[in-house]
């Protein structure tokens, strides 16, 4: 045990550092070498993560083996904490499986939250992925008392944001709708938020704008254990998700919308269950991945 962290290392570590529009992850490979599955030690990750002191990243992403899977991905945010989900990481990991494999036509990803299966895009750097089933109802986001998730007026506001739709994509997702999202106070918001009493497992924020069109919504994120993040991937699916359900957002648009946030664009289609749409009820994610570059972690950092 050094500096209360198990699993001292004598080696470098490899790592890569990839991106899904600006949310940017440090990607460790433990399918070989479960030992590296230490960097979740809470201490050891908040290190990695840290931007001055370490790699610096919004999560840290961690692959294992995993039976029926082509592998598992467990997700530790900047604060050390440990989350189910994350849209953005399941994209570039799945571009990096594709990479592994190129004549695969699916690669399966298994996280908490459940298998993920992730299909090649239309571009060289656009993944797919069948995010499943949104959680709808109150037990299943989860909030701390039986509701309509679709309006949650009264029982959380802040920042002058009021009456969220609530869902979950793996993870907790409130969805605040305004007419001018740019004007939500969300750095001063996002916290008191997250840590609201109505949420016992804490929660990822947005504020959202639906485009006259409804072709596209504009969308700002606070996510749980990180703050205000460039994009968010299961933050843009809740918010397709509840634009459907609230009816902005239908088959006139084949329930399909462009969620523009500050680091980019993702393309999200959710066809509600009854519609008669290809894949009903589930919640199709489609962007771009990058890899920013590749190195070694020394062992004065890993600790």
């Amino acid at each position: 045990r050094v500096g209360g962290i198990v699993g001292k290392m004598a080696k470098s570590i490899p790592f890569r550092k990839m991106y899904g529009l600006g949310n940017d992850f440090i990607v460790l490979d433990a399918r070989k070498d479960p030992s590296i599955s230490t960097a979740s030690e809470p201490k050891r990750a908040t290190r990695l993560t840290d931007r001055k002191y370490g790699i610096g990243c919004d999560q840290l992403i961690i692959l294992e083996a995993k039976e029926g899977a082509t592998c598992g991905m467990r997700i530790i945010n900047a604060d050390g904490s440990e989350v189910g989900a994350c849209g953005n990481a399941t994209r570039c990991i799945g571009g990096l499986l594709f990479e592994e494999d190129a004549g695969a036509s699916e690669v399966t990803i298994r996280t908490q939250a459940g298998l993920l299966r992730c299909t090649k895009g239309s571009g060289a750097d656009i993944i797919s992925v069948n995010m499943g089933l949104p959680g709808l109802n109150w037990d299943q986001v989860p909030v701390a008392s039986e509701c309509d998730t679709l309006h949650c007026k009264g029982s959380v506001e802040g920042g002058g944001l009021t009456d969220c739709a609530c869902c979950s994509m793996g993870n907790p997702h409130a969805t605040f709708f305004v007419d001018d999202c740019e004007k939500v106070p969300l750095s001063e918001a996002g916290h008191d938020l997250e840590y609201h009493k109505f949420f016992p497992e804490r929660c990822n924020v947005s504020a959202v704008t639906v485009s006259k069109d409804k072709k596209s919504i504009r969308m700002r994120v606070w996510e749980r254990g990180t703050g205000i993040t460039e994009a968010c991937g299961t933050g843009a699916c809740a918010t397709l998700v509840n634009a459907v359900r609230r009816g902005y957002i239908g088959k006139e648009q084949n329930y399909t919308a462009e969620v523009v946030m500050d680091g980019g664009s993702l393309t999200i289609t959710y066809a509600p269950p009854g519609s008669g749409a290809d894949r009903e009820g589930m919640v199709i994610m489609s962007g771009a991945y990058s890899t920013a570059f590749s190195g070694e972690i020394p062992p004065a950092l890993w600790g």
